[in-house]
């Protein structure tokens, strides 16, 4: 069972449609900000990966928040 987890689609740090340019996306930025955990998440019902700050993650669902499937999970730490 994967980890399903909410963001408001507004407050992604970048989206392609593909995996490889998201991480690629993710790990630029993660090493210019190593105080962010990072999630790579993927749109439940499409084929869109985006990257979110994990402590932009909410609770539950609202009308603001889209479901994502979480892809890769990037701590504080993994660059230097």
């Amino acid at each position: 069972m994967s980890e399903m987890v909410f963001f408001n689609p507004g407050d992604a740090i970048a989206s392609d449609h593909d995996f490889n340019a998201a991480l690629r996306s993710a790990e630029i930025f993660h090493r210019k900000q190593k105080q962010h955990e990072l999630m790579i998440v993927k749109e439940e019902n499409g084929k869109t990966y985006a990257v979110f700050n994990a402590t932009d993650a909410q609770t539950d669902a609202s009308a603001q928040t889209n479901r994502y499937q979480i892809a890769k999970q990037m701590p504080k730490t993994t660059f230097h």
